[in-house]
Formats: C-alpha cells, structure tokens, sequence
C-alpha cells in the first residue's frame, strides 16, 4: 500500500481496485458492522434505516438489492465505502419461508439482529419459528426486540408528547427514588399498551436481549415526537458495534435536513472513511498504517469531487496540503510516537486517524461547493475550515 502514496502532496490515488484490496484487509480486523433487519412488512424495518442513516426514502428503496432468495442487503452510503450494512429478511409471513440459507450466510458475518414487531400484532408464529432457530444457532449474538407503532394502541393519547416513559429509570439508589423502583415523576405507560408490551416480552422469553418500544412517524401525521424512541434505538444499537463506527454513526442524520443532496452525500462519504481510516489508524506497529490511512484519505477526496462534477487538479491538492498539511505531519508523528506505548497508542492512533479524515472530507466537501459555485477559496479561508472540522472531528470521536 506504501506505492499509493508519493508524498502527502502529490498523491498516487489509489484505483477502486487497489483500494478495495487493502480496505478488505483493514476490514478482516474490524468488520463493517451488519444489522441484520428481521420482521414482517409494514413493521417498520424501513423507517428504522431511514432513522438511523437520514437517508431519503426511495435512496433507502432503491439500496436494497438482492442478497440470498428471502433477503436482500443495503450498503450504506455505497458498496465500496460503506459505513454500515443492513440486511432484510424479505420471506416472513410466507409459508415456504426457511431460514436455512439466511442462516447460513448471515450468522457468521452479523453482529446484531434487530426483531421489529407491530405491538398490536398477534399473528407473530411465523416470526417465532425461525428466530428460535437463528437464536439457538448464534445464543452469543444480540437481538434487540423493536416494538413498533405504539401510537395505533394508546387509547388517543400522544405517548410522544412530553417526557418519555421509556427512559431507562436509574440503576442505583438516590435521595428520591430506589434502586431498580419506577420512577413516579415519569409519565406512565397507557394501561392496554403496557398489556401488549408484556404479552411481546412473555412470548419472546429467551429470544432477545433488550426491548426497545418506539413510534417512527411521519410529521404529517400530526405527532408531537415524529422519531419517539429513536435516540433510545440508536444509543442501544451503538453499544453492541466496534468502537471504530460508533461516532459516525452517531452523527449520521444530525442537521440533515439542512443540507442538500451533494452535501449530504460528501458527508456520508467523509463518515464511512473517518470510520475505516480509525480502524486502520488503530494498527499498533509504528508507521505501518500511514499509507492506508493516506489512500483512504486521497481516495476520499476523488469521490467527493465527483459529487460536485470536479475534478481535482494539482493546484487543489497544493492549495489543502497548504492548509492542512503541516498539521497532519506533527499529529501523524506524535501519533507514531505514541505507539510504541501499548494501548495508548492505539486509541490515539484511531482518534488522530478519524478526526483528521473528517476534517478533510469536510473541507474538500466545502472547497468543491465553493468552486462549483464559481468561488474559489483563499488558502486562508481553507485553514480556517480545516481547523473548525477537525475540532468538530475530535468532537465526534470522544462523543461515545
């Protein structure tokens, strides 16, 4: 990988198929962490994608593609660069369903199941069978029980508004509360809701590690929390996955509504190369992931010019490296340093790597806005951003 790099201001970019050989490396010590999506449809297993990545709906749709003959995949944002991989089982509810195939392809490579059930669904056998199987095949793996549409059955009352009564209640003893006792400053649960979460936790005994009721909603729909529940899903969705795309993920769809599509998508791609460049960063051997780091970073830079239709010339490269460039040096060096200090090295390693390649996705994500728009910024005004993303970088990165 060393070849991919000349000097950090001429890079060699690496072609899709160099880097798709040395990201599978990277990847067989830290996977792209797999959800595997199981429920039947209409409960909910596309709006929670949506939720979780602040994808548009048909970008959701039209990702999916075949994987097995009753499943399908979606690698998000792409195929080559994804940051996180869900996987939809398509045959539920039908009587032919096996899931012989399913569990065969998917037990090995997912590091969460994610079980999604209507809470006023009754007819759940055809959910049951196979998921006692997939357990009893992978115990070790999480299963989080999603139950969904809450609204359907709380006796018009608008569970979203105000506190939530699914927060989890404290843990130890205080002044006021008892440890492990419901917190009575909390709303209450409305009586027949309450019934039907029980009813779901009695007949998925054994089948799930931790319940998460939530009411995904559309704001047309008149709800006073249109994604009730969703920063519970995602927190306990996080604390099951590498540590490495933890904050990307985190921050995937945070402010963007106010970004637009060519935005949205640059960012998407600086987070999915944040996330790699820290796993490769985290190699414990002094210099050796420099290169990889640095192709994942020139690589980065390619795609997010094709998604302002640019394409980067000598000057771009001197006009960042101008901006940033110094200051890669002296926190790649101390970084190295770091390393021959176990552990601490490491999480250094992955800390640098990640806020660094978020600082320049963002920046080259800012500097081909403004050439597209017909400015072209001041080498000045690119140290100014450099500096702001890469605060916001570490930022993310100590956010989990």
């Amino acid at each position: 990988m060393a070849a991919w790099w000349k000097s950090w201001k001429q890079p060699v970019v690496p072609t899709d198929s160099e880097l798709e050989v040395g990201i599978q490396q990277l990847r067989e010590k830290t996977p792209v962490p797999t959800i595997w999506m199981f429920g039947k449809t209409g409960s909910g297993k596309s709006s929670i994608v949506r939720y979780l990545t602040g994808a548009e709906s048909a970008t959701v749709g039209e990702g999916f593609r075949p994987e097995t003959r009753a499943s399908k995949r979606y690698d998000f944002p792409d195929a080559l660069d994804p940051l996180v991989t869900f996987v939809d089982t398509r045959g539920l509810g039908e009587v032919d369903y096996q899931p012989d195939e399913d569990i065969e392809r998917f037990s090995k490579t997912s590091e969460l199941m994610v079980v999604t059930v209507r809470v006023a669904d009754h007819a759940l056998e055809c959910l049951l069978q196979p998921l006692r199987r997939i357990r009893k095949q992978a115990p070790q793996r999480p299963v989080l029980l999603v139950l969904s549409c809450l609204h359907e059955v709380s006796d018009a009352i608008d569970i979203s508004e105000g506190e939530d009564p699914f927060e989890t209640r404290p843990l130890a003893a205080t002044a006021n509360v008892p440890a492990g006792a419901p917190d009575e400053r909390r709303p209450s649960v409305p009586e027949n809701l309450q019934a039907l979460i029980d009813e779901k936790l009695a007949q998925f005994a054994g089948l799930h590690d931790v319940v998460v009721p939530i009411d995904l909603t559309r704001p047309e729909d008149g709800f006073a929390e249109p994604n009730f529940g969703g920063q519970r899903l995602k927190h306990t969705i996080l604390e099951f996955l590498p540590l490495a795309y933890r904050q990307s993920l985190l921050t995937l769809n945070e402010s963007d509504r106010r970004l637009s599509s060519r935005q949205k998508r640059a960012r998407w791609q600086a987070l999915a190369s944040s996330a790699l460049a820290a796993t490769a960063g985290a190699v414990p051997l002094p210099w050796v992931d420099i290169p990889a780091v640095l192709g994942i970073q020139a690589h980065l830079a390619v795609r997010i010019a094709k998604i302002y239709d640019q394409e980067i010339t000598t000057a771009d490269w001197t006009m960042l490296s101008s901006a940033a460039g110094s200051r890669i040096a002296l926190r790649m060096a101390l970084r190295e340093a770091l390393k021959f200090i176990p552990m601490v090295g490491m999480a250094v390693g992955a800390a640098t790597s990640f806020a660094f390649t978020y600082a320049l996705g963002m920046t080259w994500d800012w500097y081909f806005a403004s050439k597209r728009g017909g400015r072209v910024p001041s080498v000045a005004s690119l140290k100014q951003v450099f500096a702001e993303q890469l605060k916001r970088g570490n930022e993310l990165w100590r956010a989990t």
